[in-house]
């Protein structure tokens, strides 16, 4: 029996991990995109502000890019990603984060509750309540003025 046991083990340990899952500790590209490894991951669902875009608070431009990055820094310090691939954004993996496990933090949805990030209009349905919510309580984004980042890219496009 014992024997068996360590085959099996053997045999599991020597299985390739599954080719949609990303783990490790991550590095923040921007408040909706991270890097584990060598992988660029953009989360799902969510959208955060975009490189170069501003957003006001009490009548005062700010760099909300750079504070949404800094959210979802602090969310990920210290901990180890666990993320699941739920498609594709052009050659980007779309993945959905937690830490702490499959049943930990949900990084996506910290991100849009607490205003970060919105709900993506095309795939963040499953975060809708969670915006709602952010906006209700005025936080992060909802603190002040900002363009949708899906509105502020298309002004943007050539």
């Amino acid at each position: 029996m014992r024997r068996l046991i360590l085959v099996l083990v053997g045999v599991a340990l020597s299985l390739p991990a599954a080719a949609t899952d990303f783990t490790g500790p991550a590095r923040i590209v921007d408040g909706d995109t991270i890097e584990i490894g060598a992988r660029v991951l953009r989360l799902h669902g969510i959208d955060a502000p975009d490189s170069g875009q501003t957003c006001e608070r009490a009548g005062v431009p700010y760099d909300c890019v750079q504070e949404a990055g800094w959210a979802l820094a602090e969310r990920f310090e210290h901990h180890w990603a666990s993320c699941r691939m739920t498609g594709l954004n052009g050659d980007l993996p779309t993945v959905i984060c937690h830490l702490g496990g499959e049943h930990g933090i949900n990084v996506n949805r910290h991100m849009v509750r607490r205003g970060w990030a919105l709900a993506d209009p095309e795939t963040g349905q499953d975060f809708a309540a969670d915006e709602a919510a952010a906006r209700a309580a005025r936080v992060g984004l909802w603190a002040g003025r900002f363009v949708p980042p899906w509105e502020w890219r298309r002004t943007r496009a050539p």
